[in-house]
């Protein structure tokens, strides 16, 4: 019981330290990417749509030999 309870409290523990992690990486993702387009999410959100599209061409590609 007492083993459980040990197991339960360090994996809280363990999640709480990844989204802390997380957040901390998230946070710094978005100063990064204000900075590369000047604050302006609109351009942002315009980049990631033609990465996106981009990726999903090369990948529709058929291998040639």
């Amino acid at each position: 019981m007492i083993t459980d309870y040990i197991a339960q409290v360090d994996n809280q523990q363990h999640e709480r330290e990844l989204v802390e992690r997380l957040e901390r990486r998230r946070a710094a993702a978005e100063r990064v990417a204000a900075e590369r387009f000047n604050g302006d999410r609109l351009a942002l959100i315009a980049h990631l749509a033609r990465t996106a599209r981009a990726t999903r061409v090369v990948a529709a590609r058929p291998v040639s030999c």
